[in-house]
């Protein structure tokens, strides 16, 4: 599994260094747009809860999702580099986001080296993950690709983690829950998994 530096310590770094009161704490309900394709970025993004879905609009009107950010985590980093965003960030739940203006970012990052370099380490790394989660999209049958996450997050003993959950896996390979619940019922009937609850499931090794 691709292991990532923790985006909430580095965002409490950067925090520290632009001051708390540079901050500004943003509350959305299910459904309402942080910012729109098209829009000046406002800066470097937290989500502290719920999830937010990055949404890119297409000539012909379609929305293609391109990444879900959960609690925790930053999102849509490159547009500290951009004159416009090239999403929409829409809430898929009750949200609660905490934001870093532009300005004060890429002075922090000026000022401070250290800094910069974490942060480039961080967009490597994130790359890499994101690369990863292409190439499972991209196995067929999709029974292939889940098999190969599941091996990148359950425990020793083969189960799922608790937090996470099998919807969780059907976003990372792009799949619908319907599809991804046909493709373990498969892999349990080729005795590659187990069912021992609901909405749990464990990998034989």
């Amino acid at each position: 599994m691709i292991m990532i530096m923790s985006s909430l310590n580095f965002f409490n770094d950067l925090l520290a260094r632009c001051g708390a009161a540079t901050a500004k704490q943003v509350a959305l309900q299910a459904g309402e747009a942080l910012f729109h394709q098209g829009d000046a970025p406002i800066g470097l993004i937290l989500v502290e809860s719920g999830e937010l879905e990055l949404v890119r609009w297409t000539q012909r009107g379609g929305g293609v999702r391109i990444h879900t950010a959960k609690q925790g985590q930053t999102f849509a980093e490159a547009s500290l580099f951009a004159e416009t965003c090239h999403c929409d960030a829409v809430a898929r739940v009750a949200s609660g986001v905490c934001i870093l203006p532009k300005v004060e970012v890429l002075a922090a990052f000026a000022s401070e080296p250290d800094l910069s370099n974490r942060f480039s380490a961080y967009l490597a790394q994130s790359l890499m993950a994101t690369r990863r989660m292409l190439e499972l999209r991209a196995m067929r049958p999709l029974g292939e690709g889940m098999l190969a996450r599941l091996a990148e997050v359950v425990k020793a003993d083969g189960a799922l983690p608790k937090e996470v959950t099998l919807l969780s896996l059907a976003d990372d390979l792009g799949v619908t829950g319907p599809a991804l619940y046909r493709a373990l019922t498969q892999l349990e009937k080729d005795g590659r998994v187990i069912r021992p609850a609901r909405g749990r499931v464990q990998l034989v090794r």
